[in-house]
């Protein structure tokens, strides 16, 4: 608990000043924590029936992010990944595991640098900094909420065969204090930085669907942990495991904040 709390003061002022910066030095940050947490995923899932193309699946990421902002560039290296994983599998002399190697490559693709990758495109939208922020702040928020609470008060199991640890308890008190976290990031925005990053009549709903959206993330990601019979995806960030286990939830919130702001809010 203590080393959770000192990683979160160390690197809580240094993911907010990124955020407003923008620019290259969001784009390396939004890089690094996609490019480990791939790694992590690669390395989770890896079994000898299993080998994904850890190397390959690197430097495709790096094309990913480069070109996610690009809807056109985008689908052609999409295209490109697929294409490249097929040729370089007709070249090994081990058949027997291609497909499930190459099918598990991509899909490490689109559900890291896929879903992450989201940040960029949503810092680049009309109040992009603070709609970054308030995705950030409502989904760890919302972990913490569900962290602290489930700790001290859960007693009914939510879904134990996936992840032991959440309960009934901690989900309320994560969507609840997620719920609360949009009300404080309206009101923190407006007053501060004099930016509106939503209407406040949309802060109830947004909390609502981040919070229940982030659950989902996680438990997406415990399942993921549980097939692999590992504890954490890694363990890059004392007191949290890995990446993954830092920002599973941001996976599933980033793109919902990014459609909700492009459709909802028309951003």
């Amino acid at each position: 608990m203590r080393n959770r709390l000192l990683m979160a003061v160390l690197f809580t002022p240094i993911f907010i000043i990124l955020i407003f910066w923008g620019g290259i030095p969001f784009f390396f940050l939004v890089a690094a924590i996609a490019l480990t947490g791939l790694l992590e995923f690669y390395r989770m899932i890896e079994t000898k029936e299993i080998k994904p193309l850890i190397f390959l699946g690197l430097l495709m990421a790096i094309g990913w992010l480069l070109a996610i902002s690009v809807p056109q560039a985008f689908s052609l290296v999409i295209a490109a990944s697929v294409m490249v994983l097929l040729v370089y599998q007709m070249r090994r002399n081990d058949l027997s595991r291609a497909i499930t190697n190459c099918a598990m490559t991509i899909f490490g693709l689109f559900y890291v640098v896929g879903l992450l990758g989201h940040l960029l495109v949503l810092r680049n939208l009309e109040g992009g900094r603070s709609l970054v922020f308030t995705v950030w702040f409502i989904t760890w928020m919302g972990d913490s909420g569900a962290f602290t609470i489930g700790k001290s008060w859960g007693k009914h199991k939510l879904l134990p065969r996936i992840s032991p640890k959440k309960t009934v308890e901690g989900v309320i008190g994560g969507i609840g204090s997620a719920i609360l976290a949009a009300f404080v990031a309206y009101i923190t925005l407006r007053v501060i930085f004099k930016s509106e990053p939503f209407p406040i009549s949309h802060a109830f709903f947004l909390g609502l669907i981040l919070g229940v959206v982030g659950i989902l993330g996680d438990l997406s990601e415990s399942l993921f942990k549980r097939k692999a019979k590992v504890k954490d995806s890694g363990e890059s960030i004392p007191g949290h495991g890995g990446v993954l286990d830092t920002f599973d939830s941001l996976l599933f919130t980033v793109p919902v904040m990014y459609y909700y702001a492009k459709f909802i809010l028309h951003r």
